[in-house]
């Protein structure tokens, strides 16, 4: 992927080259008379709300699940959800973490800490306590150990073949509160060295500089051209959701503050894209969609308590044909997946009320 091409990888263009499909679609299959309903999870789910907004005589109406539909630059409270979301399992999970993360920042102050925290945590290369952004990334990493569980928590995604689905917020609170490993930097490490090895990783690279490099890489055989370097930039010019320290409510330190943030999108693309013109695109991006006041009709917008996305999600209703389902107890597009036995009440019942709306809106004469 060449530097050109991404300019453009923003959303209006991504809706305008989706409203042409679909029109020639309609034309190539006759199907100009049909009804369509858009469906879309997290990212996709908030393209899906804005299809409807855009292109209301395109579509009938929209199912946007996860869907982050407000822009902000700094996005602390996604960690703060984290942080209730762990706490769902008792009070000592977090307390646990907060006194790891306090003994890991002490460790920080000397090299021989430095060497501790290094072989604790099976580093690829020895941490460079001095450099702030290797520190910021370090400790990035360890949060998103438990970030990413919990954001995806008893999902059903094994049956497409995905691995640690297995690992919940209850497995890793488990580990936390073991007091049989050893003291509760020990637990966190542990929790570590479980995600390296469910992950087949040899060691976690926290290094920037490689970070950087990664993201850097055009080319279409890298792993960033999976989607890392694309999404990137589009945080760096739309969204922000930057997914920081800056909250005293949350446990995993402050060492990855917003400015860690910003500094990658101008190490990975250019000076230029500083908080400033961050700041600018998200604005430009709440004005064009509406953010949590989006004006539209005929969207339902499912969001799960336990996903750290539902902060910048709509959770209640905005209109009477805008309506919120909101699910006690899941995580992020838990009503995409395929339903199981285990599904409790509360995610059944969601899934018909969605089916409910969009029985509505296809019986609707326009």
């Amino acid at each position: 992927m060449s530097d050109s091409s991404l300019k453009y990888l923003n959303s209006e263009q991504a809706l305008a080259d989706l409203a042409t499909f679909c029109q020639e679609m309609a034309l190539k299959f006759n199907l100009t008379n049909s009804k369509w309903i858009s469906f879309g999870g997290s990212y996709p789910g908030s393209l899906s709300a804005w299809y409807r907004l855009k292109y209301p005589h395109l579509v009938q109406g929209a199912v946007a699940s996860s869907a982050p539909v407000f822009a902000t630059v700094n996005f602390p409270q996604y960690m703060d959800v984290v942080t209730a979301s762990l706490e769902t399992t008792g009070q000592d999970c977090v307390r646990n973490i907060d006194n790891a993360t306090k003994t890991m920042q002490e460790l920080l102050t000397t090299e021989e800490g430095a060497k501790q925290l290094t072989e604790l945590f099976e580093l690829c290369e020895p941490l460079d306590k001095d450099n702030i952004n290797d520190v910021a990334t370090f400790a990035n990493d360890l949060s998103g150990n438990f970030a990413g569980v919990v954001q995806y928590n008893k999902d059903n995604r094994a049956f497409e073949g995905a691995i640690g689905t297995n690992i919940t917020i209850r497995t890793l609170c488990g580990i936390m509160n073991d007091e049989g490993i050893g003291a509760p930097l020990a637990r966190y490490a542990k929790v570590n060295s479980l995600m390296l090895h469910t992950y087949h990783e040899q060691c976690l690279d926290s290094n920037y500089k490689n970070l950087i490099a990664a993201l850097q890489n055009t080319s279409w055989s890298s792993s960033a051209s999976e989607g890392g370097r694309q999404w990137m930039y589009q945080t760096c010019t739309e969204f922000g959701f930057y997914q920081t320290s800056d909250s005293e409510k949350q446990p995993f330190g402050d060492l990855f503050p917003l400015k860690y943030s910003i500094q990658q999108c101008m190490d990975i693309y250019g000076a230029q894209f500083n908080e400033e013109n961050i700041q600018s695109g998200v604005t430009q991006t709440n004005t064009n969609y509406g953010g949590y006041g989006i004006a539209a009709s005929k969207i339902v917008f499912p969001n799960g308590s336990i996903d750290p996305w539902h902060a910048l999600g709509i959770t209640k209703d905005v209109s009477a044909t805008e309506q919120a389902v909101f699910i006690e107890g899941t995580a992020h597009c838990a009503n995409m997946y395929p339903a199981n036995p285990s599904d409790p009440p509360q995610l059944v019942e969601a899934r018909h009320q969605i089916q409910q709306h969009i029985m509505m809106w296809l019986q609707a004469d326009s």
